[in-house]
Order: structure tokens, then C-alpha cells, then sequence
């Protein structure tokens, strides 16, 4: 009796804690801003290099978790996007059903030489499919906009540097100065 009670509390707190229409925690609609700034290295040895960094940022967020109905049991979640392009883009994540949600952020907007971004510019009209134990327990679709938005510049900077390959490839200093300067927010 116990048990019961406390899966049914569990259960409740869920339906509770998630009562929008599925989609992602950050809602549906997103932005895109290209970002950039310049940063000197002054490097061991003397050397000093100059980098002009540029990103493609999303806002609020470049990863997101997808929120679900909240009474639905289920331990997988796949996205599947039909993009403007054409091109179609599908994610598969753990679910966690007690807090109605994914179990990962779904990368949004990152591309990487191992994965493509999940959303592009304009209307995405994203498919659901919840799952347990690889059966098919609902689906639907939400709609998600991302909107093109202003550049935005961060502040120059210099990094004084031990690591040689920071002269040699501006990637890992460039990911460091737009973090510090919280992407030019």
C-alpha cells in the first residue's frame, strides 16, 4: 500500500510540475545571432597572434530538454524535424516520464563533424514519438520559429598563453573568449 502511494504522489508531482502542451523547456520560439570579437594571444616564447572569432549562437539556449504530456509512461523520446531546407533531422533521448521530460538536452543548433543541428532558421514543425520498451505510447508535433537576430560584438581581449597550440589554432581560444563574454550577451 505504501509503494502505491508513494508512485501515485510521484505520478501527481509530474502531472503537476508539466501541464503545458509538449515541446521544449525553453518554448518555441528562438533566435539566431552571428557573434564575433578579436583576441590577442601573446604566446610562450614571444610570439602574439591576433584571432577574429565568429559563432552562430541560439536564444535562449543552443540545447534544450523536450517537456511532455505529464501521463504518459514511456522511457524514450525521438524528435524528427522536416526542415525548411528539406533535410531531415531525428534525435533520440532517455525519458524520464515521473518529471515528464528528457532525460538530455537535444542539441538544437550546434554543428559538429558527428551531429547536425535539429532546428533551422524559419518554422520547424518538430514530430514526437514517446516510446516504452520500443513501442510506440503516443505522438504528436509542436512547432518551433527561430528568427534571424542582430550581430552582436564582444569587447577585445588578450590571453597570455603557455599551451603552444593556442598560436596554432584560434578554436580552443575562441570557444574560451565567448564563453567568458557569455557569448557577447
Amino acid at each position: 500500500m505504501r509503494n502505491w502511494i508513494s508512485t501515485l504522489f510521484i505520478t501527481l508531482s509530474a502531472l503537476a510540475a508539466h501541464a503545458g502542451a509538449p515541446g521544449f523547456s525553453n518554448g518555441s520560439q528562438f533566435s539566431s545571432a552571428h557573434i564575433q570579437g578579436a583576441v590577442t594571444v601573446y604566446c610562450q616564447g614571444g610570439d602574439v597572434i591576433t584571432y577574429t572569432c565568429y559563432d552562430t549562437v541560439l536564444d535562449p539556449s543552443s540545447y534544450d530538454y523536450f517537456l511532455g504530456p505529464g501521463n504518459i509512461v514511456a522511457d524514450e523520446v525521438t524528435l524528427s524535424n522536416l526542415r525548411p531546407d528539406g533535410t531531415r533531422r531525428e534525435r533520440t533521448e532517455v525519458y524520464d516520464f515521473r518529471n515528464a521530460r528528457s532525460d538530455g538536452a537535444f542539441n538544437l543548433w550546434i554543428s559538429t563533424p558527428f551531429q547536425r543541428p535539429l532546428l533551422a532558421l524559419g518554422k520547424n514543425v518538430v514530430d514526437y514519438l514517446l516510446l516504452s520498451r520500443g513501442k510506440i505510447v503516443t505522438q504528436g508535433t509542436f512547432t518551433v520559429n527561430v528568427s534571424q537576430s542582430a550581430g552582436r560584438t564582444c569587447p577585445s581581449t588578450h590571453y597570455n598563453s603557455n599551451d603552444p597550440n593556442d598560436c596554432k589554432s584560434q578554436y580552443t581560444v575562441c570557444q574560451r573568449y565567448f564563453e567568458q563574454y557569455n557569448y557577447c550577451r
